[in-house]
């Protein structure tokens, strides 16, 4: 069944995407491996006592914005289309399924290839902080890094359906996403919101009380379980909101 929708999705924007996809992310984990010094910044210690606590901001920037952010735009494009086309018939034609039975095996069939790209970038850069760090640098617990992770591409992903869902515009919906997250989140560090932003834990660390950034994160969990929720019942809807109407 993933072999066969695969191939369906390898083929509906143009020919081998995905193949190109997967060789891009390898090619570029192969390059951040081979000019490791280039590409992860270890800070100077000039002080023999002192131990840092250094934030592997690298792999946030690599698998939580870029990673992600290329699959975001990759499930609007690949579910954008069936607002347009008459997906009913494509849906008959290989099986029968619902509408949403289809989009939903889309779905799935990109999340576990973005997730197997993650995970073969997340070991690959977090291997090289491990084995870079002197002794005096502590890096943030992996157990922190795992739930920070998990947390933004959860509250990321859930979003972008729900602004996708509720525009059922391809451009419109990149537009939104991008602004907020590449810009505001990313390339602004959190500008706008600061350490209350999706992105606070890699920008804004050491301006947290004890405690805060977890409520924070535990707030964007509650949140993203809300706006998954509300995605839901978006697709059963009949009409569609017009932005710019």
């Amino acid at each position: 069944m993933i072999k066969f929708y695969f191939k369906i999705l390898n083929k509906m924007l143009t020919k081998n995407l995905l193949y190109i996809i997967i060789f891009l992310v390898l090619l570029f984990n192969s390059i951040i491996r081979l000019f490791k010094e280039k590409f992860i910044h270890i800070p100077a210690i000039n002080d023999s006592t002192m131990i840092i606590n250094l934030i592997p901001n690298k792999i946030y920037s690599f698998c939580d914005l870029y990673l992600l952010l290329l699959f975001v735009i990759l499930i609007f494009f690949f579910l954008g289309v069936d607002f347009k086309n008459s997906m009913e018939e494509l849906a008959l034609s290989i099986g029968g399924s619902r509408i949403n039975k289809f989009m939903l095996r889309k779905l799935t069939i990109i999340l576990i290839l973005y997730f197997a790209l993650y995970f073969v970038s997340f070991v690959n850069i977090y291997t090289l902080y491990l084995a870079m760090l002197p002794n005096k640098i502590l890096l943030t617990p992996l157990k922190e890094i795992i739930f920070y992770s998990i947390v933004t591409n959860i509250f990321i992903i859930s979003l972008s359906l729900f602004i996708l869902f509720l525009s059922r515009d391809t451009a419109v919906s990149t537009s939104i996403i991008t602004a907020y997250y590449l810009i505001e989140e990313g390339l602004w560090r959190c500008k706008v919101t600061q350490k209350y932003g999706i992105l606070g834990h890699i920008y804004q660390y050491n301006d947290y009380e004890s405690g805060e950034l977890l409520k924070i994160k535990l707030f964007y969990l509650l949140l993203a379980l809300l706006l998954i929720f509300l995605t839901y019942k978006l697709s059963k809807r009949k009409y569609i909101f017009n932005f710019i109407a």
